[in-house]
């Protein structure tokens, strides 16, 4: 799992035969003015300041934040629609025919070359993936990848084949660190100045203030219409609006405090893009401990829970309800967000039901984490309308990890669980939850995830979804919103975040994308 701008992550597809020139627009060129230079773009961040640029070596999200897909590209990756699209294959093929995939077949785009100049090749391919699984192999996501074997097939071709038939493989490539393709002859510069095919190369960086990305010049697809971005970090929030507001920035990739996009919605100068996240904020219940082992208690906490009141204190009224460990842009996207409707009077019966009628006190740990912080005290209100005494503590987040996530000693929780298609961690023994039917959710996601078609995959996660959600394991809040403000000349941005890159690949100060590009989901 992930947990949404902390820096950490956790280890815990259907056969497709894309054309190359459905998407990426390949063999376009930027509509740049001739007559004027290109600018650079700046881009205020809140995120922590990288520790290292190699993304196969660290699970920093602020890494792939600037890397990801901008100066390292996969075979394949996901489109701001969640979209699965063809990037450096131009198609690929999976077998059986019939049935979950147990290996695929890329088709490598020829042409390709690395921002220093080496010619992108299928062997690249083939050492960057075998990299992954290799021993000693230092990848955050090694036990996702689920490869047993890469080869080159004939001049122009890559074949893997995968440990165990998966419908949703391919998505995992495309959206992890595990899916980059690398320089084998760069590999000792990953740290520092990771070589890649992307639209953009690192030209520097200055310890917690900025890295910085020029435009690569040997880029093999559209060019994006800047000469280049500069990354700056800010550690508080007033100093990051009070950048862009007087111009030192030209946007904010993610607006940290919601509740300030009053400055900038009303203003003609900026343009604010409300997309969704993969970050799914939940009230995590230990369903180990005491009344939390029963499951009419459990709904009983749902039913008391107003999401809408709570998405207005904590996300400013964006972000979208939760009813399960599910967002859009899954392929087994259910919306669960009704199963308990705000109910205090039902709540109070299913207490009375669970033994429990004069309710009792729960233990809310909180990790130092603003939408935390903001929600708690509407929980403590409304679960005190239903007799559910809530004390709240606050604790710093290494201890978060170390006596709530890994020790289990907690009872109630509010955390963004931020990776996408996590609905494995509820078949994962021990984890944190400590949910009861784990070995029969596992059993349920492994039948389906190999299962003959993938509609059949597709509606085995669903039921599981539904299972989930029937048995109140969590209680979940919202999908985080991300809210990006740019001056209103900035085109070519994502208008979702379901990747953890923020994916340049088009942007632009001024002129325009290419019709395919918005199709994908990329502003004009």
């Amino acid at each position: 799992m992930g947990f949404e701008r902390a820096g950490w992550r956790f280890v815990r597809a259907g056969a497709l035969l894309v054309a190359g020139a459905l998407v990426l627009a390949a063999c376009s060129s930027s509509p740049s003015p001739k007559t004027q230079p290109l600018k650079t773009l700046t881009i205020g961040s809140s995120n922590v300041f990288p520790p290292t640029l190699d993304l196969t070596a660290n699970a920093s999200q602020a890494i792939d934040e600037v890397i990801d897909y901008n100066v390292l590209q996969h075979l394949v990756e996901l489109a701001p629609n969640g979209k699965i699209v063809p990037v450096l294959a131009t198609s690929w093929t999976s077998s059986p025919s019939y049935g979950a995939p147990s290996s695929y077949t890329f088709t490598i785009r020829k042409g390709v070359k690395f921002s220093n100049g080496d010619p992108l090749t299928p062997a690249d391919v083939v050492f960057s993936l075998k990299r992954v699984f290799a021993p000693g192999s230092t990848y955050p996501y090694t036990k996702i990848f689920d490869a047993s074997s890469v080869t080159q097939v004939g001049s122009d071709q890559v074949k893997v084949t995968l440990q165990s038939p998966s419908w949703e493989w391919l998505y995992n490539l495309a959206a992890y660190s595990n899916g980059v393709i690398l320089d084998p002859s760069a590999i000792s510069s990953m740290a520092t100045d990771p070589v890649g095919t992307g639209p953009f190369k690192v030209t520097g960086e200055t310890t917690n203030y900025s890295v910085t990305l020029a435009r690569n010049n040997l880029y093999w697809g559209y060019k994006p219409n800047v000469a280049g971005v500069v990354f700056r970090y800010f550690t508080n929030p007033n100093d990051l609006n009070s950048a862009l507001q007087s111009g030192q920035i030209n946007m904010i990739d993610n607006l940290s405090t919601p509740q300030d996009l009053g400055l900038f919605k009303s203003n003609p100068a900026y343009r604010v893009i409300a997309g969704l996240t993969n970050g799914k904020v939940q009230m995590t219940l230990n369903n180990a401990y005491g009344p939390l082992q029963n499951k009419l208690v459990r709904q009983a906490i749902l039913y008391a829970t107003d999401k809408k009141a709570i998405i207005q204190a904590a996300s400013g009224g964006y972000g979208l309800a939760a009813g399960s460990d599910t967002v859009p842009a899954d392929p087994f996207y259910v919306n669960l967000s009704n199963a308990y409707p705000y109910n205090p009077t039902k709540a109070k019966q299913l207490l009375t039901e669970a033994g429990y009628p004069n309710g009792f006190s729960l233990a809310l740990t909180l990790p130092p984490y603003f939408y935390a912080q903001l929600a708690a005290p509407l929980i403590v209100s409304e679960l005190g309308a239903v007799g559910i005494k809530v004390t709240v503590s606050t604790i710093d987040f290494p201890l978060w990890i170390s006596q709530v996530f890994e020790g289990g000693a907690y009872q109630a929780t509010i955390i963004d669980h931020a990776e996408g298609r996590d609905i494995g961690n509820y078949g994962t023994t021990g984890y944190y939850w400590h949910y009861a039917k784990t070995s029969q959710v596992a059993q349920e996601l492994t039948a389906a995830n190999a299962a003959p078609t993938e509609a059949q995959w597709i509606s085995g996660y669903q039921k599981v979804l539904r299972q989930i959600t029937a048995d109140a394991v969590n209680d979940w809040i919202y999908i985080i919103p991300d809210l990006t403000v740019a001056q209103k000349d900035i085109v070519g941005l994502s208008s979702t975040a379901y990747t953890e890159s923020f994916n340049l690949t088009y942007v632009g100060i001024g002129g325009t994308v290419p019709a395919s590009a918005r199709a994908l989901g990329y502003t004009s």
